[in-house]
C-alpha cells in the first residue's frame, strides 16, 4: 500500500505542482501565512487517508505518528520535494525548449512585483546563481552499433580473475570518490610488467552539493582516456581500461537523458576517436588489485582539493563544470530529512517512541513491519503509539466511561487500575494464563516492550498474545 501511494497516488497529487502550489511562508511584517496553505490542508488531509490505510492505526492517531511510521513525507516537505525536482528539472532544458529563455529570464531580472511561480519557486529554492547542467533529449539509432568494446563479468571474483589474466600492453584505472566533503576523480595509467605507474591524473569537481560520484566515476574515465591519448606509446596497442562502475559502461552503449549526459558523450566520442586497441572493463571495487586501489587513494585526494595542472587535464575539466542536477536534488532531499527531524524533535510523540530505541526515521522498525501480516503490523503500531482500544485512552476521547481496567478487582479506596497498554500486556491478572505462554517464548530477561519492538519474531509473539485475551475480539 505505502508503494502504491508513493508510486502512483503521490505523483498524481503533486503533478504540475510548480505551476499551481507556493510554499507557505510568512515575509516580515506580516501576521498571517502567504502561499497556498488552504492547499495544503486539503492535500494533507488526503494523505492522511493513505497513511491511515497503510499503517491500520486508528483515525485519531497522530499525523506526525502516522507519517513517521508510514515512512512517508509529511504533505508540506513532500510538495517542497516535489517543487524542487521541477525547478532543477526546468533549468536542466536546453535552448531548444520553449521554456529555456523563460528560466533563464527569471533568474537574471526576477519581476519586483507580482512574481510568477517559477520566479517564487526560483527564489525559494536561492537557485538565482546555480548553472546547472543541460541535459538533451537522448536519440538512439537502432541500426547504429557502437564501436566502443565492452565487458563486465558476471561477479565480482570473476572481474578479479579477467584482470589477473589479462595481457594488455597498458591498462588504466579511473575511479571517482566522494570523500572529506569534497568530489574527485582520478586515473592512472600502467605499462605491461611494470609494478609503478607510468602517468597518473587527478581533478577536484568540488562539493557535494554541486557534483556527485557517478559524475566523478564518468569525469575519472575522462582523465583516463585524455592519458592514453597524451601518452604516444599507446598508439596501436592493446589498452584496457578498468572503471569499477557497470554503470557508466552501460551508458556509453546507450545513451540517455540523465544527469552527467554531458561528460558521458564527451566520453563516447573519445572512446571512439582513440588511437589504439581499446577495451573498457569493469573491475570491482575494493578488490585488492593494485591499480584499483591506487586510483582509489588518488581520488580520495583528488576529492581533498588535490588536482593536476589544468594544462594537464582534459578540456572539459579545466574550468568548473556546471552543477549536477542529481546533485542538487540530493543535496535538498537532504534539507528536506533535516526539516522532518526538527519537526519530529519537537513533536511530543517523540518522548514516546524514545522509549522503543531506534532512531529517527526508524527504518529499521519499519522494514521488520515487512515480515508482518496487516493485522499484526497494525496491532503492534496501535499499542506502539497509545492510540488503542484500551480504557485508558478512550477515556481520555469521550468514547469510554471510565478509565479503568474493568478486568480488574478494585482495592480497598473502591479503585482499579487504569487499562493503559503497560498494564494491559504485563500486569491485568485477567490475561495471566496468555501472558504465562507469552512469558515461556521472551523470557523474563527480554519481556520488556523496548526489547519486543525491536525484534520480528517478539513482535509476533506480542500479536499472538493480545489475540489471545480476546480483548479487541480479534481472530486469531
Amino acid at each position: 500500500m505505502r508503494q502504491l501511494y508513493l508510486a502512483v497516488a503521490l505523483p498524481k497529487i503533486t503533478y504540475g505542482v510548480d505551476i499551481w502550489y507556493t510554499p507557505p511562508s510568512k515575509p516580515t511584517g506580516y501576521k498571517r501565512n502567504t502561499g497556498s496553505s488552504g492547499v495544503l490542508q486539503s492535500l494533507q488531509k488526503a494523505q492522511r487517508i493513505a497513511t491511515l490505510a497503510i499503517t491500520g492505526t486508528l483515525r485519531s492517531s497522530p499525523n506526525d505518528y502516522v507519517d513517521v511510521h508510514a515512512g512517508t513525507y509529511p504533505m508540506e516537505l513532500a510538495l517542497l520535494k516535489a517543487c524542487h525536482s521541477a525547478m532543477v528539472r526546468i533549468l536542466t532544458l536546453p535552448d531548444t525548449h520553449p521554456l529555456h529563455q523563460i528560466i533563464r529570464e527569471a533568474q537574471r531580472n526576477p519581476p519586483a512585483k507580482h512574481p510568477s511561480p517559477l520566479d517564487t519557486l526560483i527564489k525559494k529554492f536561492d537557485l538565482q546563481e546555480t548553472k546547472v547542467e543541460i541535459i538533451q533529449p537522448a536519440v538512439t539509432l537502432t541500426h547504429s552499433n557502437s564501436r566502443i568494446a565492452t565487458h563486465i563479468d558476471k561477479n565480482r571474483e570473476d572481474s578479479i580473475i579477467s584482470e589477473r589474466l589479462d595481457t594488455a600492453d597498458f591498462k588504466v584505472f579511473s575511479d571517482g570518490s566522494g570523500h572529506d566533503n569534497g568530489i574527485g576523480s582520478a586515473a592512472i595509467l600502467y605499462e605491461k610488467n611494470r609494478h609503478r605507474p607510468l602517468r597518473s591524473l587527478q581533478a577536484y569537481l568540488g562539493t557535494p552539493d554541486e557534483h556527485n560520484t557517478y559524475e566523478a566515476e564518468a569525469a575519472g574515465a575522462l582523465l583516463a582516456l585524455w592519458l592514453i591519448r597524451t601518452t604516444p606509446e599507446t598508439i596501436g596497442k592493446r589498452v584496457s581500461l578498468y572503471i569499477d562502475n557497470q554503470s557508466i559502461i552501460t551508458a556509453l552503449l546507450t545513451p540517455k537523458s540523465t544527469p552527467a549526459q554531458y561528460i558521458l558523450n564527451a566520453l563516447r566520442i573519445s572512446a571512439h576517436n582513440i588511437g589504439c586497441n581499446l577495451s573498457i572493463k569493469w573491475i570491482s571495487s575494493h578488490s585488492k588489485v593494485k591499480g584499483n586501489e591506487d586510483v582509489d587513494q588518488k581520488a580520495k585526494e583528488a576529492a581533498e582539493g588535490r588536482s593536476s595542472a589544468s594544462a594537464n587535464l582534459p578540456h572539459l575539466l579545466r574550468s568548473p563544470l556546471p552543477t549536477s542536477a542529481s546533485a542538487l536534488k540530493q543535496a535538498y532531499n537532504a534539507k528536506i530529512k533535516r526539516k522532518w527531524l526538527a519537526i519530529w524533535e519537537a513533536s511530543p510523540r517523540k518522548i514516546r517512541i524514545a522509549q522503543f530505541g531506534g532512531t529517527f526515521p526508524f527504518s529499521t522498525f519499519i522494514k521488520s513491519l515487512h515480515l508482518l501480516t496487516r493485522q499484526q503490523s497494525s496491532i503492534v503500531l496501535q499499542l506502539r503509539c497509545g492510540h488503542i482500544p484500551l480504557n485508558a485512552y478512550l477515556h481520555r476521547i469521550n468514547k469510554s466511561e471510565t478509565d479503568k481496567c474493568q478486568a480488574c478487582d478494585v482495592d480497598r479506596s473502591g479503585n482499579s487500575p487504569p487499562e493503559t497498554v503497560i498494564h494491559f500486556v504485563f500486569d491485568c491478572p485477567a490475561h495471566a494464563i496468555a501472558r504465562a505462554e507469552f512469558t515461556d517464548k521472551l523470557g523474563r530477561i527480554d519481556f520488556h516492550l523496548s526489547d519486543i519492538m525491536t525484534d520480528t519474531d517478539r513482535m509476533k509473539d506480542l500479536v499472538t498474545f493480545v489475540n489471545r485475551t480476546r480483548r479487541f475480539k480479534l481472530e486469531a
